[in-house]
């Protein structure tokens, strides 16, 4: 037999479904907060997010942190990280976008005669890695990287007066 305790507890529990009635997930309505909510689970939400990041649209965003790219595409971090490893991209690109990008800044900094070409050899590297992100840079652009880091370094040298 329940105790006077266990009785008043679930006429207590009888009083609460009362007022905050179970509804059905699919009819919208915050039981609490009287809002209209959304048609589908969260769970389901997350799933049709996660596929709707194509490769084409996550690969946009190579050129930026991972971070500020799952903002912009409006998922977590984790989410994307996750949707990259189903589109086969193990690592973010990023760093070497930004690497290329950087050079290619450098070079048209220094604007010598035939630095078109080697622009557009940066150029076409960057696309290359937007169609697959596995690609290493190659050793004619980390040499390229080198010579520039050399010359910078010695027209660094050179303001400072140093001999």
């Amino acid at each position: 037999m329940a105790s006077s305790n266990q009785i008043r507890r679930i006429n207590a529990i009888k009083d609460i479904k009362d007022v905050y009635p179970i509804t059905d997930i699919n009819d919208g309505i915050d039981p609490i907060h009287g809002q209209v909510g959304s048609q589908t689970p969260p769970s389901n939400r997350i799933r049709s997010k996660r596929a709707a990041l194509t490769y084409n649209l996550v690969a946009e965003k190579f050129i930026m942190p991972i971070s500020t790219a799952a903002k912009e595409l409006d998922v977590s971090t984790t989410t994307l990280k996750f949707r990259c490893r189903e589109l086969g991209i193990p690592d973010w690109p990023y760093l070497k976008m930004k690497c290329l990008a950087t050079l290619e800044a450098s070079v048209t900094g220094f604007a010598r005669p035939g630095s078109q070409h080697i622009i557009r050899h940066i150029r076409d590297e960057m696309e290359a890695i937007k169609q697959d992100p596995t690609l290493k840079i190659s050793d004619e652009t980390n040499f390229l990287r080198h010579q520039m880091y050399e010359l910078k370094k010695k027209r660094k040298r050179n303001a400072t007066g140093a001999v």
